[in-house]
């Protein structure tokens, strides 16, 4: 878990605003699912390392799965995918862990109500490197009852920049997920949604992660919109970085109706290594069955250091 010394502050539904509008399972394996990538230094992250995990491809009804960091290295950011058992799958958690027994970055995911027999496996991404000046990790913790949605914001502190973003929810398995995760564009905070995808009096929580840092050269940079009109339907978006940049948090955006987020989870939500050309910042999102007849729209959200 994240040491103690990590600040827990409580942040309600009505202070999202303001703060956007201020600061702008069972059964699981985790195998390695590709060697460790270390890649070139860069000017303002030293050690930069990527890490991919996965678990196994099945059809168990939750999982959890770490992507662990080397050793001496820190966890900056990361993400999840998942393959398979879209239209039924919630997320459930993508977040960082900073511990004396090792950092890593963990994602969950759990099948709704009662599953079904579709396989699918989980992966996640972590994004480690050399200990940045000014780091700090923050969380933000939602009430622990069975209020749906719940919106929970986690700020920097004022001398230092967002690098990182993640949340996970605990309490009413396979009834809850997130719907999403939102970058602000001052890099200074980001908030995390989750709502009930069947009906349940049962009590949850959601805690959103911050992973903050000295301004590192950060910019900040998003996708067009990616728009859904099918029940049913998945849209994935991806925002590139800089040539020469390297991806970190990735968050998402969305366009409709509450109502219709409450039926989105997210199949994915990771930056990327560096390909032949640009890094980038991936969001799907997919509707769970049996789909909405609402139009919809996503864009993919990316904070890139050179």
């Amino acid at each position: 878990m994240i040491p103690s010394s990590v600040s827990r502050h409580p942040v309600f539904w009505a202070t999202v605003p303001f703060l956007c509008a201020a600061l702008a399972g069972s059964g699981l394996v985790s195998t390695p699912a590709a060697a460790n990538v270390l890649l070139d230094e860069p000017t303002a992250v030293s050690g930069y390392t990527y890490v991919e995990r996965h678990s196994t491809y099945d059809s168990s009804s939750s999982r959890s799965v770490s992507a662990p960091c080397p050793s001496g290295k820190v966890v900056l950011a990361g993400g999840v995918r998942m393959v398979g058992g879209r239209h039924g799958v919630l997320l459930r958690g993508s977040y960082p862990v900073h511990s004396s027994a090792g950092d890593r970055w963990t994602a969950s995911a759990e099948e709704v109500g009662a599953g079904s027999t579709a396989k699918w496996q989980l992966r996640a991404y972590a994004v480690c490197a050399d200990k940045p000046a000014g780091l700090t990790y923050k969380q933000a913790d939602s009430a622990f009852d069975s209020f749906s949605p719940k919106i929970v914001a986690v700020a920097c502190p004022a001398s230092t920049r967002l690098i990182g973003l993640g949340a996970r929810i605990t309490g009413a398995d396979h009834r809850v997920g997130l719907n999403s995760l939102t970058l602000t564009r001052g890099l200074r905070a980001g908030y995390a949604r989750a709502s009930e995808a069947m009906p349940t009096a049962r009590r949850w929580d959601i805690t959103t992660y911050a992973v903050c840092a000295d301004p590192l050269q950060q910019t900040f940079h998003e996708s067009a919109w990616k728009h859904a009109a099918a029940t049913a339907s998945s849209k994935t978006a991806v925002a590139r970085c800089w040539p020469g940049s390297r991806a970190y948090a990735t968050g998402l955006r969305f366009y409709g109706s509450g109502a219709t987020l409450d039926r989105l989870a997210p199949t994915e939500l990771r930056p990327t290594p560096i390909p032949p050309v640009r890094a980038e910042g991936v969001a799907g999102l997919s509707e769970l069955a049996p789909g909405t007849p609402a139009t919809w729209a996503v864009k993919a959200q990316v904070i890139c250091v050179r």
